[in-house]
């Protein structure tokens, strides 16, 4: 038809020209004068034939490409049928028509239950997922299902139309390439070679031997791949809806082998679980799984974590508290493998978190130490407006302003001076986004940590040394222990040794939770250095305002479940989140009380939520579902730019959803 047209308009562009040169001849005539008397005759004669010949030609053109247009319909008709229901069953199209008031006046006859049942029904309440339709900011068609059939749904709102398209067959393929797809586990006893240094050969078989059989049974549950490959470590395969139904299941293998098989005292025998989905490699999958094992066992074991690729960890188990897998020997062999960083390193940075508290600071002296050995520069990155009040004033009460400059360097200073071999040690903290300065964390080519929170999903990326033990008390504790067992004679200042104490007694509510034997040896090892129990506890000490304060605080409790206060500060006041952790911490010791969470404004846009725990509820599994983290019995977590209206609503809702699975079992 283009061609048809491109050669009809060059036929008539050559009559248009003839006709202008018969106009120009006239013209011509005209000038020299020739057959002036007949000129006007021959211009209107010229005029009525020119007229009557475009005239024609236009209505001749149009006659055949009518016909033309008439062949080409036709020819359509004979493919596609003249029933348009053809269209719609060839596209598996259904087409709903409504009124002004969302009614149903018309759907097409293919459409499954279109017929008179279909007219005058209210379209949000015959399928109320279209309404998602109707919202500017959705651009994806809705998936629904009619009479086990899948459509997908688009909307045409100025001519009310919608358009369902049947994806049944493309949703059973999806489905079943999802479902079959690989997932790759690793399964590991958490205490194996504690177990077996501990109790008799028969005992330990006998605990494998039950094990073992656990997971066997629990492989044949959900038809899963098992082999062992270490004495201690199994790997797993199967299909993505085994691992479904396993999560759907919360892994219950690990809570089961931590009923069934248990010896008294520490001699607890427990699995974690590293689970990794979403990827269509082998070899990736267990890179993921590995990963993933390895932060349930950095976050005290008992528990499993599953990484869907491309999403955030998911936690699953971890209510019972981490077990010590510390020993003299591994203490003595991380003190060597710190102190040969140390070595190799040109200069030393040690850093702690934001809003710096004593552990924090303590830990930070005591590192100090550790690293000051011949002629090594080292330095604690220190920014007085990033620590905490209490913090602030008791590292200005032990140290002149001479002492403060030659031990401390700004962040700014710190970018400026780290160089590629420079060391940057992160204590109390292992969150990039929770340090005291991110920029120097990011630039640190080299990062040692030592921490005594549990790992959460957030780390560093590949650092050198990690010594990250959720058992301890608190990080003063770790560095008095890697001290203890240097290879180095290192002395610590008495002053230097108090702070670290404070950090402990902070940690520990003065040795009231979360204390071991470790704890007091580290104790013992800060008081041969002439730590003063007298000078920390007054570092701890409140203001007569901060009383008043806590007791607002405390004031203005409820109890939404058995067992569990939240307090709620004044919106209005902005609280040092010390006095948040003591109200936590104060509230916790009324009888009847398993768990206190204190909801404060510590700054202009911050708020944050502090919680201590009796041990029988996982208050870190609980803020982990808001963001937060920490231990099992204390746990924090801040949000941007909220009231403490609506951090309230987020923290009822977990405690609705999840309090029920953070209760834990009656400690022993």
């Amino acid at each position: 038809m283009q061609d048809y047209l491109k050669k009809k308009s060059i036929q008539f562009c050559i009559l248009i020209f003839v006709q202008l040169l018969c106009y120009t001849a006239v013209f011509v005539c005209m000038q020299l004068k020739y057959f002036t008397e007949y000129l006007m005759d021959i211009i209107i004669i010229l005029s009525v034939v020119f007229f009557v010949i475009d005239l024609f030609f236009v209505i001749w053109l149009i006659s055949h490409v009518s016909k033309a247009r008439s062949k080409s319909d036709v020819k359509a008709i004979d493919i596609v049928g003249n029933n348009i229901n053809e269209i719609y069953e060839f596209g598996k199209l259904g087409i709903v028509i409504t009124d002004e008031q969302n009614k149903i006046i018309w759907s097409n006859e293919w459409f499954p239950g279109s017929s008179s049942t279909l007219l005058d029904q209210d379209i949000w309440t015959w399928q109320g997922e279209l309404v998602k339709l109707t919202d500017e900011n959705n651009k994806e068609p809705v998936k629904i299902m009619i009479q086990s059939q899948v459509y997908a749904v688009d909307y045409i709102p100025n001519a009310r139309v919608f358009i369902f398209r049947d994806i049944t067959d493309i949703e059973s393929i999806s489905t079943f390439a999802t479902e079959h797809s690989p997932a790759v586990g690793i399964i590991a006893i958490d205490n194996y070679s504690d177990i077996v240094a501990l109790l008799d050969d028969v005992t330990v078989n006998d605990m494998l031997a039950s094990v073992h059989g656990i997971i066997a049974n629990y492989a044949k549950k959900y038809n899963l791949l098992i082999r062992k490959f270490r004495a201690d470590s199994y790997i797993v395969l199967c299909t993505r809806a085994a691992y479904e139904r396993m999560k759907a299941d919360k892994f219950s293998i690990v809570q089961k082998v931590h009923d069934d098989i248990t010896e008294s005292g520490d001699n607890e025998l427990t699995i974690s679980i590293g689970f990794a989905v979403g990827f269509d490699d082998y070899v990736k999958l267990s890179d993921m799984a590995n990963e993933a094992l390895d932060v349930a066992l950095s976050r005290g074991g008992d528990q499993a974590v599953i990484s869907p690729y491309g999403e955030n960890l998911i936690f699953l188990g971890g209510k019972s508290e981490a077990k010590s897998k510390r020993s003299t020997v591994r203490a003595r062999v991380l003190s060597q493998s710190l102190s040969s960083l140390i070595d190799d390193a040109d200069d030393v940075y040690i850093m702690g978190h934001a809003d710096a508290d004593l552990d924090a600071i303590g830990s930070c002296l005591g590192l100090y130490c550790f690293a000051s050995r011949e002629g090594k520069k080292v330095h604690i990155v220190y920014e007085e407006d990033l620590i905490e009040a209490k913090t602030r004033k008791a590292f200005k009460k032990t140290f002149t302003k001479e002492e403060i400059k030659e031990l401390t360097m700004s962040p700014a200073e710190a970018l400026r001076n780290m160089k590629k071999e420079s060391l940057l040690i992160l204590t109390d903290v292992h969150r990039p986004s929770i340090c005291l300065s991110r920029d120097v964390v990011d630039k640190a080519k080299n990062i040692a940590i030592i921490d005594h929170h549990r790992r959460a999903e957030e780390f560093i990326d590949k650092p050198l040394f990690v010594h990250i033990e959720p058992s301890a008390s608190s990080a003063s504790e770790l560095v008095a222990e890697l001290i203890r067992y240097s290879k180095y004679h290192i002395e610590v200042p008495p002053h230097y040794a108090t702070m670290m104490l404070a950090g402990i007694f902070l940690d520990t509510n003065f040795y009231r939770q979360k204390t071991g034997s470790r704890t007091y040896e580290a104790s013992f090892v800060l008081k041969e250095f002439g730590a003063d129990n007298q000078i920390a506890d007054d570092f701890l000490k409140e203001e007569y305002e901060e009383y008043a304060l806590k007791t607002k605080i405390m004031s203005n409790s409820s109890t939404p479940y058995y067992g569990v206060i939240i307090s709620l500060a004044d919106g209005n006041d902005i609280i040092d989140r010390t006095i948040l952790a003591i109200v936590a911490q104060e509230t916790l010791s009324i009888k009847g009380v398993n768990a206190c969470f204190v909801v404060g404004r510590t700054g202009e846009n911050e708020i944050r939520i502090s919680s201590r725990s009796d041990g029988t509820i996982n208050c870190q599994m609980l803020l982990e579902k808001l963001g937060g983290g920490g231990h099992y019995t204390a746990s924090a977590a801040a949000f941007r730019d909220k009231s403490i209206e609506e951090v309230n609503d987020m923290l009822r809702s977990v405690l609705d959803q999840y309090l029920a699975d953070a209760r834990m079992e009656d400690k022993k």
